[in-house]
């Protein structure tokens, strides 16, 4: 496993320059970034070229949650636009792209493999023929959407029965520990190892529940929250209620997985000591572990 560092994890709230990605990439000795999909970006069709001057490449496009396919009435606009982020991923040499479909609540099981086999199929006939693997990450309810918790990238368990349905090879799961914590599960041992077959990507955040009198205001703060679970601070890997010690040694393991991207989900001025200090906790972590994987670069 390769670390990656993302382009964006902050909600299209503040956006860092190419150029300082690429330093913030150099200083942490880290050659591959996760770059979100925001070509109104200034120079987003620079990007490669800038961060090439850095050393760094790009490996995976995330295609932002801006249109979820199963939340649109018409899915034309998404597919185009995921079609889009396969056609950039193969010009860049990309081999990945993270989506965000969304749901219903009054999908049922059946209803949500097969609504998303229907609106996917051009897009997951696009990957096969450029040769991309579509990446679902699991998550939480932000938005309110699903009250059922019904979402197939909620629970582990649907999770895992809803990729061996769809066995497609082109398909697979981008590991979030953070959110899988936010949706009020156990992120390890118990989510990860129900779900270790199907993962070849995974997103690296540390998160803790928010208080006010620990943490200041609301208004002062990058939060995340579900609807069910509540509300949480994301914090530098390390420093939050995440067991990343266990999950980053058994996470070694996994010969499947290609690459751990860091993301931060915090206010600029919080930002870059959250991927230093993050970063520098994960090799910590893997220099004590009889299991060596690629944590320089």
């Amino acid at each position: 496993m390769e670390l990656a560092i993302c382009a964006d994890s902050s909600w299209n709230r503040w956006h860092p320059s190419y150029e300082r990605l690429g330093e913030r990439c150099k200083r942490n000795t880290v050659s591959a970034l996760e770059l979100a999909y925001y070509p109104e970006n200034p120079e987003f069709n620079q990007a490669s070229e800038i961060l090439k001057t850095f050393g760094v490449r790009i490996v995976s496009i995330n295609s932002t949650s801006k249109l979820r396919i199963n939340v649109l009435q018409d899915p034309k606009p998404a597919q185009s636009q995921l079609i889009e982020c396969i056609n950039l991923a193969k010009f860049l040499g990309a081999k990945f792209i993270v989506i965000y479909p969304g749901t219903r609540p009054h999908w049922n099981f059946v209803d949500q493999i097969n609504n998303f086999k229907r609106r996917m199929e051009p897009v997951l006939e696009a990957a096969v023929d450029s040769g991309i693997t579509l990446l679902l990450e699991n998550h939480f309810d932000l938005r309110g959407e699903d009250p059922l918790r019904r979402d197939v990238v909620r629970e582990p368990d649907r999770t895992a029965v809803f990729f061996t349905a769809m066995d497609c090879p082109n398909l697979k799961l981008n590991f979030d520990a953070g959110n899988v914590y936010i949706a009020g599960i156990e992120p390890w041992p118990y989510a990860y190892r129900i779900l270790k077959d199907f993962i070849s990507y995974a997103h690296f955040k540390d998160v803790t529940r928010f208080c006010e009198e620990l943490n200041g205001s609301l208004e002062s703060n990058e939060l995340l929250s579900d609807k069910t679970a509540g509300i949480f601070l994301p914090v530098a890997v390390g420093d939050g209620a995440i067991n990343y010690a266990g999950l980053l040694r058994e996470m070694a393991l996994n010969p499947n997985i290609e690459f751990g991207a860091f993301e931060d989900h915090t206010s600029a001025d919080r930002a870059e000591d959250y991927y230093d200090r993050g970063i520098s906790y994960l090799r910590s972590v893997i220099e004590t572990s009889p299991i060596h994987f690629n944590a320089r670069s």
